[in-house]
């Protein structure tokens, strides 16, 4: 939504033969969102947020509860549970206030010059710790899969923290311009929540986020999830299978999740970058645009915070039995069709995310 204020306010001031002290009126900044629409958001945001509240708290309570588990001490927990903790932060941090300021309420901004920026600057740096989890963690189970001796050796828990630690670091330091391009903005006697930067600085620092926290971890896990994916196949040639609540699942069924796992990242962030980058791109807005951009603004934001909600539901899809965690990981998770059991290290179910 600050793109489309954003160039409201241009287009009005390139048109207004005023000074660049006069403001359009206010009547500019609304949008006419019918009020279905905004039930039908409204109730998925709902939706969304009880079940990545309950997934991602459930995915950091078992991460840190049962850590002095033998078997929990592989590094996998560590990522999964600052997956959680950024999952967890975009949604109580970021969709209430877009809720009630973008979806029902379009101005004035109701929380004030501290809260607008720290809210994208909070938003963009969970974003891209997400991302970076992601990709930290399908390269860690791939180097886990593909190469378990070297993993022994070099996959420890305490290079694992110092690790997230770095992905943490870098994310809110990648996120930190938003702080100096968004503000609050005065529109006669009313506030928004805009971008105040100028322009080419506005496009620059969205191109960057869209490279960073999109193009290069989606290239990334998706390389990464193809090799986990022959690897699985290779498995499945063999005729290995992989032992989940005492059924034994074909590992192609592993492979394809593996695969779902990419699938579900363009899906989920694809439209959102699209969208942002529209302010890059797009020059000339019409009033038919406009209205297109409100409603690509409130898909694209959905399926934004359904990448927060999946990723337990995903991780809960490989555990087959999410509440017998610790007892199946004390469990031998790969034998062969004809019941000769080959031990494989606790790869083939951390290694799907």
């Amino acid at each position: 939504m600050t793109e489309l204020w954003n160039r409201v306010l241009e287009n009005r001031t390139q048109q207004s033969p005023l000074n660049s002290t006069d403001s359009p009126p206010l009547d500019d900044l609304d949008v006419n969102t019918d009020i279905y629409s905004k039930v039908l958001v409204t109730l998925i945001y709902a939706m969304l947020f009880a079940v990545g509240l309950i997934g991602n708290s459930m995915t950091l309570y078992i991460s840190l509860h049962w850590r002095s588990i033998r078997h929990l001490q592989s590094t996998v927990h560590y990522h999964l549970a600052s997956l959680a903790v950024s999952d967890l932060l975009i949604l109580l941090l970021c969709m209430p206030v877009e809720l009630y300021n973008f979806i029902w309420i379009h101005h004035p901004w109701a929380f004030g010059e501290v809260v607008c920026r720290g809210y994208y600057f909070l938003r963009d740096g969970c974003s891209y710790a997400t991302a970076f989890n992601i990709v930290s963690l399908s390269v860690e189970r791939y180097v886990a899969l593909c190469h378990p001796f070297k993993a022994k050796s070099r996959m420890s828990r305490g290079r694992t923290r110092r690790l997230i630690c770095a992905l943490w670091c870098a994310s809110l330091i990648l996120a930190f311009p938003m702080l100096l391009t968004m503000g609050q903005l005065y529109v006669g006697e009313e506030s928004i929540c805009t971008i105040v930067a100028a322009s080419n600085t506005a496009r620059t620092v969205l191109q960057v986020n869209a490279l960073l926290s999109f193009v290069v971890p989606m290239l990334v896990i998706t390389v990464m999830n193809g090799l986990i994916g022959h690897q699985l196949q290779r498995m499945t040639h063999h005729d290995l299978y992989c032992l989940v609540s005492d059924y034994h699942v074909p590992c192609h069924f592993f492979s394809l999740l593996s695969g779902g796992v990419v699938f579900a990242f363009v899906l989920c962030w694809f439209p959102y970058h699209c969208r942002r980058l529209m302010y890059c791109y797009v020059t000339g807005w019409t009033n038919a645009l406009y209205d297109f951009y409100h409603y690509f603004y409130m898909v694209t934001n959905v399926l934004f915070y359904v990448s927060s909600v999946i990723n337990p539901i995903l991780y809960n899809l490989v555990l087959s039995n999410y509440r017998q965690l610790p007892q199946q990981l004390q469990s031998s998770l790969v034998t062969p069709r004809n019941s000769q059991q080959t031990l494989c290290p606790m790869v083939i179910m951390e290694t799907i995310y």
